[in-house]
């Protein structure tokens, strides 16, 4: 899966912090266009479905929760990996940005 990935990270905060599976939390963008471009190259598909946007009363933070699917190419063939998330967005300078998200599988630890 081809991906414009220094484009991604824009629309994360500079300071965003990044929650993925069985993986140490990342922060700021430098960090995650390397963790994008050692992993999503290996992304055969990705599909994410939203499930509700939730805006906070004070207008500058919301929150996002949804599924999402993914295929992995493996030494082994490829791999569909099924899972959620939970992005947390805010507003700043009157513009949208990922402040936070975290990611989980659905797939039991590896044994």
């Amino acid at each position: 899966m081809a991906g414009d990935y220094e484009t991604a990270v824009t629309f994360f905060a500079p300071d965003a912090i990044i929650q993925m599976p069985n993986a140490p939390q990342i922060q700021g963008r430098d960090t995650l266009l390397e963790l994008y471009e050692a992993t999503l190259g290996t992304t055969l598909e990705f599909e994410g479905t939203t499930t509700d946007i939730v805006p906070a009363a004070s207008g500058d933070l919301a929150y996002e929760y949804g599924i999402n699917r993914m295929v992995f190419e493996t030494p082994d063939g490829p791999v569909e990996d099924m899972g959620k998330y939970l992005v947390i967005w805010r507003k700043i300078d009157g513009e949208w940005f990922v402040a936070a998200i975290a990611v989980s599988s659905d797939a039991p630890p590896p044994a």
